[in-house]
């Protein structure tokens, strides 16, 4: 296997040479004419890689090779030398047609990068999109699964834009990705929602630095089943009109979008499972009646006003509102709106526990917490929303930031054994005295505990299912010794076991360091 990928790799690489080679002589002969006379096409043959010589009697060893082998060679190049190939030999003439993952940009179609100066005009656009035409008419009859696009455009090539999606349509594009080319910001690349129903076997698109366009003629997609939006700007009515046509959508992710001021994921036959709104711009409100909605996750610089009309089959759900104590809003509305959530991850400014009316969360499972920015308070105000979590099975708790002023002094409560919590994880574990307090509280108190892990370094949520280490500086060998001292043999489980380590041995990533201030270096 090894030595299949190495030959390959080396084959791959005198295919690029020889590319290289037409594409300087022919530049040469441009300015020299009759300096390299037409010779017939010479092949780097493989058997240089077995240090067999090369002579005249020996037979160019790539042209022996078969198509399918030829074929995978030449996916391995990027689209325009893939193309390039068909210049090489007759063979050849045709094999590019058979690479199934493409990928253009303006540089691609027009040799050069447009709208670098301001002396890019909408002339260049409609070049663009004539050359994307001319590209994809070689290509017909053949199937791209897979087509990437970055690209300018403007109103006046919006015809020839829609000519090339409903080509792409034939060709059985499954995956498709459209960029608009940041540089030229003097055009807008749109895409009219009516342009889904172009291409009927699309699964996945994804669409950045363009406009989102709402459309009347909308027709129903029954194929698409994952949109992503980065950096696109949204017009009204644009979403409703995606949900109402794209009728099998499973997964949204918004990022970085401006957006108007109300979204609205609402539909009786909604299949939409999974949405991720992150740091998108505008929004003031977003209403769901959505059935079949298991995933919300949600970051914005502001909060908003969340309606939860219908969401029954609601079981995740991650908030993140940046500089805010959301602690108020976490144990009082959202209680209220979806108490049968089976895993809350939310990340809050830690001040204020102690001012929460708190409801319950009757079914949450999993429950993950990430305090930053934290004053000097006593954790123990936290077991009050353990107690309305009577079913929580696991509880990640991080600080991810330094601690800061006066100590809040709180009363000493009643220990509450808690039945179902199995494992305690706590990120960002300096060893002070409300740390080592809570720590402890939650040892007398979760009679079922398996596993308590204390961790020097904080876990950061990063996005759908990606978590990674924020590194800092490791406890003093002194410090590690008091906590494992003061922990170890105080679980009131049998079962439980301890670890205090600087970071896990897991495969996530580790991010980095922290810019460390005074407070963040006590107790280290």
């Amino acid at each position: 296997m090894i030595y299949a990928h190495v030959v390959l790799s080396l084959a791959t690489i005198a295919v690029f040479a020889i590319l290289i080679k037409i594409r300087l002589r022919s530049r040469i002969n441009y300015y020299f004419p009759g300096l390299f006379p037409c010779k017939k096409p010479v092949f780097l043959p493989i058997a240089v890689l077995n240090h067999v010589p090369c002579t005249e009697k020996n037979e160019d060893l790539i042209s022996q090779l078969s198509d399918d082998i030829l074929i995978l060679i030449i996916s391995r190049l990027s689209t325009r030398d893939a193309t390039r190939t068909s210049l090489l030999a007759r063979r050849w003439r045709n094999l590019y047609r058979y690479v199934t993952e493409i990928e253009l940009s303006c540089y691609d179609l027009l040799e050069r990068a447009p709208g670098i100066s301001r002396s890019f005009r909408p002339k260049s656009s409609d070049s663009v999109m004539n050359a994307l035409d001319s590209f994809l008419r070689l290509r017909s009859g053949s199937k791209i699964p897979s087509f990437r696009l970055t690209a300018c455009s403007n109103k006046s090539a919006t015809d020839r834009f829609e000519q090339c999606i409903s080509i792409l349509g034939r060709m059985d594009v499954e995956s498709f990705f459209l960029e608009g080319c940041r540089h030229s910001y003097l055009l807008d690349l749109s895409f009219s929602c009516h342009l889904f129903s172009k291409m009927p076997l699309l699964k996945k698109i994804e669409l950045s630095n363009c406009y989102l366009q709402s459309s009347l003629r909308s027709q129903c997609n029954n194929s698409i089943q994952n949109l992503v939006l980065m950096d696109v700007s949204v017009s009204p009515g644009a979403i409703e009109s995606v949900l109402s046509n794209c009728l099998k959508l499973h997964s949204l992710m918004m990022t970085g979008c401006a957006c108007p001021s109300k979204l609205s994921f609402c539909g009786p036959h909604l299949e939409l499972k999974s949405l991720y709104i992150m740091e998108c711009e505008g929004v003031k409100e977003i209403e769901f009646y959505a059935s079949n909605l298991v995933i919300f996750e949600f970051t914005n610089p502001v909060q908003v006003d969340f309606i939860f009309d219908h969401v029954p089959q609601l079981q995740s759900t991650y908030i993140y509102i940046f500089e805010k104590n959301i602690f108020p809003y976490v144990c009082g509305k959202l209680a209220v709106d979806l108490p049968d959530l089976k895993s809350l991850n939310f990340a809050t400014r830690g001040d204020n526990f102690q001012e929460s009316r708190i409801n319950m969360f009757g079914n949450l499972r999993r429950l993950y917490i990430n305090v930053y920015s934290l004053p000097k308070i006593h954790l123990l105000w936290l077991t009050s929303f353990l107690h309305s979590c009577p079913l929580l099975q696991e509880f990640h708790l991080t600080m991810n930031i330094c601690v800061h002023g006066p100590l809040v002094e709180k009363e000493k409560q009643a220990v509450v054994f808690h039945s179902e919590l199995k494992k305690m994880e706590i990120g960002g574990f300096r060893g002070t005295e409300y740390e080592m307090e809570f720590a402890l509280y939650i040892l007398k108190s979760a009679i079922s505990l398996e596993i308590m892990n204390i961790n020097r370094c904080p876990k950061v949520y990063s996005g759908p299912d990606n978590w990674r280490w924020e590194y800092v500086h490791s406890w003093s060998e002194n410090t590690r010794a008091r906590i494992q001292t003061e922990l170890q043999g105080q679980a009131v489980s049998k079962t439980a076991q301890l670890t205090v380590q600087h970071e896990p041995d897991d495969p996530l990533h580790s991010g980095p360091s922290c810019s460390l201030c005074d407070a963040c270096c006590v107790q280290r």
